[in-house]
């Protein structure tokens, strides 16, 4: 029963990392904005502020699966449910936005060689939200490494050393990631954000909270909503600032040095945990209450992957009929919560300031 409940909380958790995602995709044209002004500050604050829902999703991931495959089980079973739930997907929206491109306008590309699918196919770089797969389809195939290294850990007590330690070490690839792509380029921020130790501390969370379930309930229904409430909105404050700040000093993102980027790193964890713990909190209750609008934000949620993976390319369809319609361009701010496309050179410089996120 327990579990049961559990997974149906998960539900709504992946309904609210889905709506964030969406804001992050619509949000993420404030660098095409010419001038520094309320909505382009506002924009970018909303769109760092979302970015923890790919930290939830990897954070789930760690959890479902931890719940799924905690006790013997074969790796052949294991590995053909996991290709068959990812790949499929994957590769067919691979095709797909190679053939319709969503950043820049909406249109109807030629065929790619082989170069350029197979890299696409290796850095998820057909659509700016498939990176996510390169991401979770390398935790899914070092799953069964990663579990059995944590279950040593648990079994000497020292769970929450382990976490620590890869907290720490995921902070210090991904500021290491930023520092090697502004001495040696952005092509090596790209693969060093996309591989798994930039995101492995979450996912490892998951699996601690699955392996203590009912510790992690208790403890999160000992907090009180207001206390975590207050903790997410400073860490929010915290990294939105690392980013508005510089541009309100320097005129645009651009100016930026990448050492802002760097302390962002340091920084986001203390937001996304928190963040994490909100969530949980919130499903709880909806769980609890029932009615219309917690069987709504359930079935959100139990749709979240399909929403995931199309919502680029309906955001990218409203936008050019709302320009047709209009004549406005992304110059004038009131086209601009329609943007949900990302122009090709604010692709190339977010590419080298923001990466993979």
């Amino acid at each position: 029963m327990v579990l049961v409940a559990w997974i149906r909380e998960l539900e709504y958790i992946r309904g609210f990392a889905a709506l964030a995602v969406i804001a992050v995709h619509i949000s993420m044209n404030f660098t095409l904005i010419p001038v520094v002004g309320l909505s382009g500050l506002l924009n970018a604050f909303i769109y760092i502020i979302a970015h923890f829902a790919v930290p939830v999703f990897i954070f789930m991931s760690g959890w479902v699966l931890a719940l799924r495959y905690s006790g013997a089980y074969l790796l052949r079973t294991y590995y053909r449910r996991r290709a068959r739930t990812i790949l499929p997907p994957y590769l067919f929206f691979t095709a797909l936005y190679l053939l319709i491109p969503v950043e820049g306008a909406i249109r109807i590309a030629s065929l790619p060689g082989p170069g350029a699918a197979v890299e696409a196919l290796l850095m998820g770089t057909a659509a700016y939200h498939l990176w996510f797969f390169v991401v979770i389809i390398q935790l899914y195939l070092l799953y069964p490494l990663i579990i059995r290294g944590y279950d040593v850990f648990d079994r000497a007590g020292a769970a929450l050393f382990l976490l620590f330690a890869l907290l720490f070490c995921q902070v210090l690839w991904n500021v290491g990631a930023h520092a090697l792509g502004m001495f040696a380029g952005a092509d090596w921020y790209a693969v060093l954000a996309r591989a798994f130790p930039s995101h492995l501390f979450y996912f490892v969370l998951g699996i601690h909270v699955s392996r203590h379930t009912g510790w992690f309930r208790s403890a999160v229904e000992s907090l009180h909503p207001v206390g975590v409430a207050v903790a997410a909105a400073a860490g929010a404050l915290l990294v939105g600032g690392v980013w508005v700040v510089p541009m309100l000093l320097h005129g645009s993102l651009s100016g930026a040095t990448l050492a802002i980027f760097c302390v962002y790193r340091i920084f986001e964890p203390l937001y996304y945990v928190p963040v994490i713990v909100l969530l949980i909190m919130a499903a709880m209750r909806l769980e609890e209450a029932g009615g219309l609008v917690a069987s709504s934000s359930r079935s959100f949620g139990e749709h979240s992957f399909g929403i995931y993976l199309v919502h680029p390319l309906v955001i990218a369809a409203l936008t050019a009929i709302w320009a047709s319609l209009t004549g406005l361009s992304w110059t004038d701010w009131p086209t601009y919560p329609a943007e949900g496309r990302c122009a090709p050179e604010a692709g190339e410089m977010k590419k080298s300031v923001v990466g993979a996120g």
